[in-house]
């Protein structure tokens, strides 16, 4: 077991213990700011994103909003929640620039970040406290070209689109994706939540995938279709931990109940 999963597997282990317990603690007004714990609210908190309570219950202050570029596009009904804490927006850039430096003219499709000031967001659970980011898969033809589509895309296990004939999920460029995800250490990745079916998918396509072969016991750890949800098989959903610096200010799991 490399040290990776191991320090996955126990911060996801601290995480349930954490969210247990501080689900009966009371959380900050959303997007107010003004009942922080008092060394928040001065120098240097005060000049700094701060990521605040829970995935569900939650907000943010001064984010960083994500930027298009060359190999990253925002969804045009995501582009008012394209916001987040800086070390999930800086993590999303790097990642795409990745794919695209080996796979040339790959473009991200990036769904719901948070709002300016996160708290609750429609059509979500979490994306509250801006550690969170919907991020669509790399798709192709059955040439193998790249297809891009301003919609998340929805796919069988067998990686077939399940309404659009003779597009798939493109297996190699996902995986490009994923190792640059698992290989960034500067984000602090918690989770990335996806359906079962492509979860088994891309194991196993890792597993015999020679570049890939190394990452897929860390892979395994982080990719998980979360219970009692929406099945993820349209998109990644990833979710960074809280910075460290942030102690009792946020929270890495969500809510019970929430």
């Amino acid at each position: 077991m490399t040290r990776r999963t191991k320090w996955a597997r126990s911060v996801a282990a601290l995480g349930a213990l954490g969210a247990a317990l501080s689900a009966l603690m009371p959380t900050a007004n959303a997007g107010t700011g003004r009942d922080l714990p008092k060394r928040y609210l001065d120098a240097p908190f005060s000049l700094m994103s701060l990521t605040v309570g829970y995935p569900n219950a939650g907000f943010q202050l001064r984010a960083k909003k994500l930027k298009e570029s060359d190999f990253l596009r925002i969804k045009d009904n995501s582009r008012e929640h394209a916001f987040a804490h800086p070390a999930l927006v800086l993590m999303l850039e790097r990642s795409a620039r990745e794919v695209a430096r080996f796979e040339k003219g790959s473009l991200m499709m990036v769904g719901d970040l948070s709002s300016k000031d996160g708290g609750p967001l429609a059509g979500h659970v979490s994306h509250q406290s801006g550690r969170d980011a919907d991020v669509g898969f790399y798709l192709k033809d059955s040439a193998g070209r790249p297809v891009v589509r301003e919609h998340f895309e929805p796919f069988d296990p067998n990686g077939h689109a399940r309404w659009e004939p003779g597009v798939y999920f493109d297996d190699y460029r996902n995986w490009l994706l994923l190792r640059a995800w698992l290989t960034d250490n500067r984000a602090g990745l918690a989770h990335i939540f996806v359906s079962t079916g492509l979860r088994w998918r891309l194991l196993e396509y890792g597993k015999k995938t020679p570049e890939f072969a190394r990452y897929v016991e860390d892979a395994a750890v982080l990719l998980k279709q979360p219970a009692g949800r929406a099945v993820h098989d349209d998109h990644f959903h990833v979710r960074i931990s809280c910075p460290d610096n942030l102690g009792e200010l946020c929270y890495n799991e969500s809510r019970l109940g929430g």
